[in-house]
């Protein structure tokens, strides 16, 4: 089943919401989209379709100078048109939509999805009641996961990871890395792992028992320039949880990570 939607609403109207079948509804699904400028909120529901809103956000008012005598005694009109599309083949939707302003998303999906979401600029991306693979980027907003059951990827630049499990899929690695912003992880009491923790100017904090595993550090040599040599040493914080599991990874540079128990 290929069901292709395009949807180009006028200047008077500002959002447009559709409802994309999937090819089996009784099998998992996956969601990938990725934006330039605007928010992207995907929520778990338990109908069998997904449910995309697009809502065009308003920018600032430019006020312009009529300077050609012919836009005399005519009225400006903003224009505040909205552009997106949306495909589904075999449970797979893909939502892409026109760089052009900035466009937010409100996505219901099935609750057995994965997702592949990503944002540039001017919004946050936020997740609740999925369960499945998560992989997930901002690059100048917050992210924020909600209820998750399955596993997941993160990264923001400039903002913080907030995540809250409800279960974690077993054997799974996952990661998550930040430059400006806190990642700040709950796992159930229950969770298995091996952990292995970087940041450069921020504090570590857990309530796990956390069981110290020894490491090495990392050392890259670099090439010699005349009498120059350069070597550069990471040393990790790496340790158990509950008898230890997958490789969960957390790096950051400007900011704390905790890892917490629920």
């Amino acid at each position: 089943m290929l069901g292709f939607l395009l949807f180009l609403v006028g200047s008077i109207k500002a959002q447009e919401t559709i409802t994309i079948p999937l090819t089996n509804s009784n099998k998992e699904g996956f969601l990938k989209i990725g934006i330039i400028n605007g928010s992207i909120s995907v929520k778990g529901y338990e109908g069998k379709e997904v449910v995309i809103k697009g809502i065009k956000r308003q920018g600032k008012k430019k006020h312009y100078k009529i300077k050609k005598s012919n836009r005399a005694g005519l009225k400006r009109i903003s224009n505040n048109s909205l552009e997106f599309t949306a495909e589904e083949y075999e449970n797979t939707v893909r939502i892409t939509s026109s760089p052009q302003g900035t466009t937010d998303f409100e996505i219901k999906v099935p609750k057995n999805f994965s997702l592949k979401v990503s944002t540039i600029n001017r919004g946050e991306v936020y997740v609740e009641n999925v369960n499945g693979a998560i992989d997930v980027s901002n690059i100048n907003g917050k992210i924020t996961l909600k209820d998750i059951s399955g596993s997941v990827s993160a990264d923001a630049l400039n903002k913080d990871i907030v995540v809250n499990f409800l279960k974690v899929t077993s054997g799974v690695p996952m990661a998550f890395s930040s430059l400006n912003g806190d990642i700040d992880v709950t796992f159930p009491k229950t969770f298995k792992g091996d952990i292995k923790v970087k940041t450069d100017r921020g504090e570590i904090y857990t309530d796990f028992d956390l069981k110290p595993k020894p490491s090495k550090a990392k050392i890259t040599k670099g090439d010699e320039k005349g009498n120059a040599y350069r070597v550069k040493v990471e040393r990790w914080i790496t340790g158990s949880i509950n008898g230890g599991g997958p490789e969960i990874l957390f790096k950051n540079f400007n900011g704390d990570v905790i890892i917490r128990s629920n």
